[in-house]
């Protein structure tokens, strides 16, 4: 099996995978189909709603969002461009930064939600959330699954613009890096770049009983291999891939 780890080089990258992975969370847990998917899902909203909260993230979306959208008109003088799959880009860019411009306070409609303000503030309580602290949450969880689930997409849809924007955002981050295999030897590797780095993923085989651990900047990266069993530097020769994500010119 191959496995990917991710290493983000920038403040901003680094809140975009918080985000991604907290809200990929509350995802899994909204069908509400086995015990304790409930209280997963709340924790998980509750902190998508801090993080959403950044006075600098907006901004950053907004500016990652005009930056690709001049990129496809850069694309659009390519050569054999596939000018469909550009022009259904460019539709999902522009749909996403007029919804972002509609908002000015993501989650700020669900901070004010009586329901959940009340499940928020005693989960904050360690073991606050019995029966006897929060009867509106024992009520809520006694609805039928489905009542419960379309709920939670209503929830879910008001944080929907900057979710999806940080998910496209992502996926067009790693999907135009180019994968290249290396060797670590004697279970390290270096390298330096003159473009500064947003973003470094590593690709190994999980047989090999190592994961990386990873020092790095914009400008330089060291990867060592370290043993799953010892958790002490792995000396030998394996191979790797890289993947790395440069900053904008």
């Amino acid at each position: 099996m191959l496995l990917v780890y991710e290493q983000p080089l920038n403040e901003k990258i680094r809140n975009y995978l918080r985000i991604e992975t907290v809200a990929a969370q509350m995802d899994a847990h909204s069908q509400f189909e086995h015990p304790g998917a409930e209280l997963a899902f709340f924790r998980a909203l509750f902190e998508l709603i801090e993080l959403l909260e950044r006075a600098d993230l907006r901004s950053d979306i907004l500016k990652d969002l005009e930056r690709h959208l001049g990129q496809i008109a850069f694309w659009r003088q390519a050569d054999n461009v596939d000018l469909a799959q550009l022009d259904a880009l460019e539709s999902q860019f522009k749909t996403l930064l007029q919804s972002l411009h509609e908002i000015s306070r993501p989650g700020q409609q669900l901070k004010t939600d009586r329901f959940l303000s009340a499940v928020r503030q005693r989960m904050n309580i360690p073991g606050g959330y019995g029966n006897f602290d929060l009867p509106q949450l024992h009520f809520w969880q006694a609805l039928p699954t489905a009542d419960k689930s379309a709920e939670a997409m209503a929830w879910r849809k008001a944080l929907a613009p900057m979710l999806d924007s940080i998910r496209l955002l992502l996926t067009m981050l790693r999907e135009t890096a180019r994968w290249g295999d290396q060797m670590a030897m004697n279970g390290c590797y270096q390298e330096t770049c003159e473009q500064g780095l947003e973003l470094l993923r590593v690709q190994i085989k999980q047989e090999y009983g190592v994961y990386p651990t990873i020092s790095a900047h914009r400008h330089r990266f060291t990867i060592h291999l370290i043993n799953y069993e010892s958790g002490k530097a792995d000396n030998r020769n394996l191979p790797l891939r890289l993947s790395l994500s440069m900053e904008p010119k």
